[in-house]
């Protein structure tokens, strides 16, 4: 009798599962966002229906930079915060964009309208004077930032005009600030959220491509181009490993891996006042001023002329080169020499007549950080191969003597947070603190720190009492891990709450012996 009811239930849950339709597991990255919606988009997603999701990190600048001329080498890291994006299509050609996002980038926002709306009838994009007519408001600036993504795909022609209309949300857990490559986190998300819902495999994606979309977009709707170390990271960036990027025509790009005992952790030391852009930007203007005057002498010797001072070695740079930049020069007295010039037209409008620059000093620090960034990672994959901690102090030393040569040659002064890096370097080695450095070069309070395994929670507590002693900090912020970029295995196709429940009635019926209809794409 057991038997032959056993027998009986097999045959019945047979039938049960015939009516299930299996998903994609919903990866962990995605679980936030998955709470989110289940709470936020009724109404306004059909979570039983099929839909995309897709996932970008903000990113830690470690070393390099902050410009990317040809031969200028960078390390970043994608940080564990993302900037999240769900997108389903409409049957009809309405459009409806939802954002969640910090106040700073507009807070909760709603857009709807169609197609018609963003294109034209023949299909391109209506004109940017038409859209940023229409997105007028300062409060827009978020639809700006949507539109910038969609223009950005089209100009390098992997968007068509879509022929029906979807619904957009966008949620952000990438804090607040320029940090933390919040913009490049955005337009990544959204933009593979866009692909992704034309139906396009993910084998035929380029994730270089879509960085450059990205920041073609920004760079052309906002006038706010973004740095590729930025896009590039969001995009293409590994778990647990660096990205070492030399920058050029096509950017020669590595996966490092980060030793387990060790960390580069984002710290955020909450200060609202910073170095402001002005600032910042002269020591950059500098050294696009001196390497004017060393292409002018190779121009002169007939010899190959530079992309950048990251193409300069810095034995080179010492063995001869550096007599080729004056220490100093006034902004007026390089403008007579070089602003006819055809290479130098752009640059001339950075160029303040008044202001004397250090054009020597602001070159040899551009010249030696993409040097100190070859050595961290070498000390890297040294301290991999031997586990010696001696290599983990050298590229902490890295870290050291590119936040001592902001100071000394650039002219970038932090003192309101030097009192946090002398509390930091006291610990040092033995309290597993091996090197801090700034970064953005001062934009924000946001520092990139190499701890030993066991010192994070030492890093932690020591950012928690140095925030409470000092009144105008905001809530200090530690960020330690990371994930793979939006390209690699950040976006998911499938439905949130699939109607897996069976009728008792229709089992062993005829209706129940059909298999129900997949609502996966």
């Amino acid at each position: 009798m057991s038997l032959v009811f056993r027998i009986a239930s097999e045959k019945e849950g047979a039938k049960i599962c015939a009516n299930f339709v299996p998903e994609p597991a919903l990866p962990a990255s995605f679980l936030p966002f998955s709470a989110l919606l289940a709470s936020e988009a009724e109404g306004w997603l059909q979570l039983d229906k099929p839909l995309w999701m897709s996932r970008a990190p903000g990113r830690l600048k470690i070393l390099g930079g902050p410009t990317e001329a040809p031969g200028t080498v960078t390390l970043s890291m994608p940080i564990s915060r993302s900037v999240y994006t769900a997108i389903q299509n409409r049957e009809d050609r309405k459009i409806r964009i939802r954002s969640l996002l910090p106040d700073s980038w507009g807070g909760d926002r709603l857009w709807e309208g169609d197609i018609d709306t963003l294109y034209t009838r023949k299909g391109p994009p209506r004109s940017m004077a038409v859209l940023k007519q229409i997105f007028s408001e300062p409060e827009d600036l978020w639809m700006m930032r949507v539109l910038a993504v969609m223009l950005g795909l089209r100009r390098t022609r992997q968007l068509n005009t879509p022929k029906k209309g979807f619904d957009i949300l966008i949620w952000s857990r990438v804090p607040e600030g320029i940090g933390y490559g919040e913009r490049a986190a955005f337009g990544v998300s959204l933009a593979l959220a866009l692909k992704g819902s034309t139906g396009l495999s993910k084998k035929r994606v380029d994730g270089i491509l879509v960085a450059r979309a990205v920041a073609q977009g920004f760079a052309e709707v906002l006038d706010d181009p973004i740095p590729m170390t930025d896009v590039l990271t969001s995009s293409l960036g590994r778990v647990d490993c660096a990205l070492q990027i030399e920058h050029g025509a096509d950017p020669d790009m590595q996966w490092i891996p980060v030793p387990p005992q060790c960390s580069f952790a984002a710290v955020d030391l909450g200060f609202e006042e910073t170095i402001s852009p002005e600032v910042r930007q002269r020591h950059q203007t500098g050294a696009a001023m001196a390497m004017s005057h060393l292409n002018a002498e190779m121009q002169a010797q007939k010899s190959p002329e530079y992309g950048g001072w990251g193409q300069v070695a810095p034995p080179a740079f010492e063995g001869g080169l550096r007599g080729h930049v004056p220490a100093s020069e006034k902004g007026e007295s390089w403008l007579k020499k070089f602003r006819r010039k055809s290479d130098a037209k752009e640059l001339s409008t950075l160029v303040d007549p008044s202001f004397t620059y250090r054009l020597r000093a602001n070159a040899e620090h551009e010249c030696r950080e993409s040097g100190r960034s070859r050595r961290l990672v070498a000390n890297l994959n040294d301290f991999s191969r031997t586990m010696r901690e001696t290599y983990l102090a050298e590229a902490g030393r890295c870290l050291g003597s590119s936040q001592r040569s902001f100071k000394e040659k650039c002219g970038l002064d932090l003192s309101p947070m030097s009192e946090f890096f002398k509390l930091f370097n006291e610990s040092g080695r033995k309290g597993g603190m091996f090197g801090m450095r700034m970064t953005l070069a001062g934009g924000c309070s946001v520092f990139a720190a190499l701890v030993h395994q066991s010192a994070r929670q030492d890093l932690r507590l020591m950012v928690e009492e140095f925030t409470e002693k000092h009144p105008d900090c905001k809530d200090g912020t530690v960020i330690i891990g990371s994930d793979d970029g939006g390209v690699l295995r950040s976006w998911w196709e499938g439905v949130l709450e699939p109607a897996h429940a069976v009728d008792d009635e229709t089992v062993g019926s005829e209706e129940g012996k059909k298999p129900a209809k997949s609502t996966t794409k």
